[in-house]
């Protein structure tokens, strides 16, 4: 296993003391500034709790509350035997926030599906320039396995999730990943898929033909198919969820799906 990096500890003088109006939020503001311009780093230990205390002019309840603002971000953690340290900074820890925003979102339906289109869409792009003969090979596994659950709507949204994964894990980038889960999860919130696939026959083979397709298109390297597979995709995704939620109408912005590689 290897050793986590010796942490430094910032100069106290760093920090510098603040105002008393809004204490939290301007510790919050002051930590992540230090680590915008480099003064604070991944891995470097904060100062201990009276310390800081005595740095910010600040009481206990203000720096405890400043502190779980920051781990909430992603942009501090407490380790095993005291302390707190800014994190390693990966994107997916700094974009969890995401997930809980989205979760708050819903009346924004056709704007979560837009974005969804959107991330997807550049993912199954980049699906196609990057898959290796290993990833495909798990693609076809991952469609293939769709055939021992098309009566297990709780076994096929485990193979759903591990296929939209992957996607994201090919197209190799850790930020697209994270938006990309964050709408994933809204659109299972939306979805109640599995009153859904109860309630609608033939849902959950639509999605593995979706799946097939994009699968496909990725293994031949055809760009533009694979984007109109997804824009398929999502779009059947979105008509169904709407019926379920009893929405009146489709999108008013967009008609059948169709798209256009560019």
């Amino acid at each position: 296993m290897a050793k986590r990096a010796q942490a430094r500890t910032l100069d106290s003088a760093a920090l510098g003391r603040i105002e008393k109006q809004a204490l939290g939020k301007q510790v919050v503001a002051r930590i992540l500034e230090l680590i915008q311009t480099g003064s604070l780093r991944a891995g470097d230990r904060l100062p201990p709790e009276r310390e800081l205390i005595e740095i910010f002019g600040i009481s206990r309840p203000s720096l405890r509350e400043a502190l779980r603002a920051l781990s909430t971000l992603g942009v501090v953690e407490s380790r095993h035997g005291g302390g707190a340290y800014v994190t390693n900074l990966d994107a997916r820890s700094l974009l969890a926030p995401l997930d809980f925003y989205l979760s708050l979102t819903k009346a924004n339906f056709e704007d979560a599906f837009d974005s969804r289109r959107v991330i997807e869409i550049e993912i199954v792009r980049r699906a196609v320039k990057k898959a290796k003969k290993r990833d495909i090979s798990e693609l076809r596994d991952i469609v293939a396995a769709h055939d021992t659950v098309q009566e297990d709507s709780v076994g096929f949204r485990i193979l759903d999730t591990r296929f939209h994964e992957k996607l994201s894990e090919i197209a190799g980038n850790a930020v697209l990943q994270r938006i990309a889960y964050g709408l994933y999860n809204l659109g299972v919130d939306f979805q109640n898929f599995d009153r859904r696939a109860r309630n609608e026959p033939g849902l959950i083979a639509q999605s593995t033909q979706d799946h097939a397709e994009i699968a496909s298109a990725i293994a031949t390297k055809d760009r533009e198919g694979a984007v109109r597979a997804m824009t398929k995709h999502i779009r059947n995704i979105e008509l169904s969820t709407l019926r379920v939620i009893g929405g009146k109408t489709a999108s008013r912005r967009r008609g059948p799906a169709r798209a256009k590689a560019s």
